[in-house]
């Protein structure tokens, strides 16, 4: 099962007013801390959760690192990131490469919703093995064009 978290419906949810844009480290740190209350009380068993970027206007790096890359210490969590084409990609760029670490990055439908091809984003070496290990995990497939797609819905 794929969990979806929408990160523009959390960042309403979190700060008062109406924002769209994911900046500064405090409020990083608070839409993070409600991603993980989300992840960790899922009902049914959950292999991937979708972190869903559709609605975020930008990403500074502060934030990007507070959300993304903590997300990403977690190695007990398949944490797939939506939403980017298009929409707040920047910030989160460095994230996993300053790390050592990548992220699998759904899109290539023009959308947000996912159904897309995977990409990873982070560190060369870290992005390849990280596609591996979906596709040894049967998480992912290859498919017939030579990309890298979720096997789940």
């Amino acid at each position: 099962m794929i969990q979806h978290i929408d990160v523009h419906a959390v960042l309403q949810e979190s700060v008062s007013g109406v924002y769209a844009d994911l900046v500064t480290r405090p409020t990083g740190r608070v839409v993070r801390e409600r991603i993980e209350r989300a992840m960790a009380t899922a009902q049914d068993p959950v292999t991937v959760t979708r972190i869903d970027f559709t609605g975020v206007g930008c990403i500074d790096y502060s934030c990007a690192d507070e959300i993304v890359a903590k997300l990403l210490r977690d190695r007990r969590a398949v944490v797939v990131l939506s939403g980017f084409w298009g929409g707040p990609r920047g910030g989160t760029g460095r994230v996993g490469g300053g790390a050592g670490r990548a992220a699998p990055v759904e899109g290539g439908d023009g959308g947000g919703g996912g159904g897309g091809e995977l990409e990873a984003l982070g560190a060369p070496e870290a992005a390849a093995a990280l596609l591996q290990d979906l596709v040894a995990r049967r998480l992912a497939v290859r498919t017939s064009a030579g990309t890298i797609a979720l096997t789940l819905a």
